[in-house]
């Protein structure tokens, strides 16, 4: 649930997903919370930005947190076959997770899912919520209309009305 909650909400790459750490959530004013992207593949002087996040996001990693017995370091964990954790998940397994999720919940119209889906998911369910454009290049960190597009170009009009 954490993988999808996050990657959702914060329309970020597998390797982006995967370098989140519990220090990274800030409390911010007016009972609100942001996740500190420490870097990314087009912040090339490592700048950094706070994305938003939901009050459940923050609930639902606490109790991943408080379940799994960790205290600090990476959000999102690997498994070793004897469902012990490990310290980080490697972003190639997210497809492979999505995958796994897909096939359990038999969600087969929509197309494989894939680590990118976040990012186009989460993008089209913005424009859907009739965010413009440049709001949308803002919480994708997208630097052109052209680059962002390319995300949206799996949106039909006809099919949400």
């Amino acid at each position: 649930m954490v993988l999808l909650q996050l990657g959702y909400e914060t329309i970020r790459r597998r390797a982006e997903l995967c370098a989140f750490e519990f220090c990274d959530i800030k409390h911010m004013p007016k009972a609100r919370y942001a996740i500190n992207l420490r870097s990314s593949k087009t912040d090339q002087y490592g700048e950094g930005k706070l994305l938003p996040i939901s009050v459940a996001l923050v609930e639902i990693i606490y109790e991943w947190k408080r379940k799994a017995n960790l205290e600090h370091g990476k959000i999102l964990r690997g498994f070793f076959k004897g469902k012990s954790i490990r310290g980080k998940l490697n972003p190639s397994s997210i497809n492979n997770i999505l995958k796994q999720l897909q096939t359990k919940a038999q969600i087969n119209d929509i197309g494989e899912l894939s680590g990118h889906s976040f990012r186009v998911g989460g993008a089209v369910d913005i424009l859907i919520k009739g965010i413009p454009i440049e709001r949308i290049m803002l919480r994708g960190v997208w630097k052109s209309e052209v680059t962002a597009m390319r995300y949206l170009r799996n949106w039909k009009e006809d099919f949400w009305l």
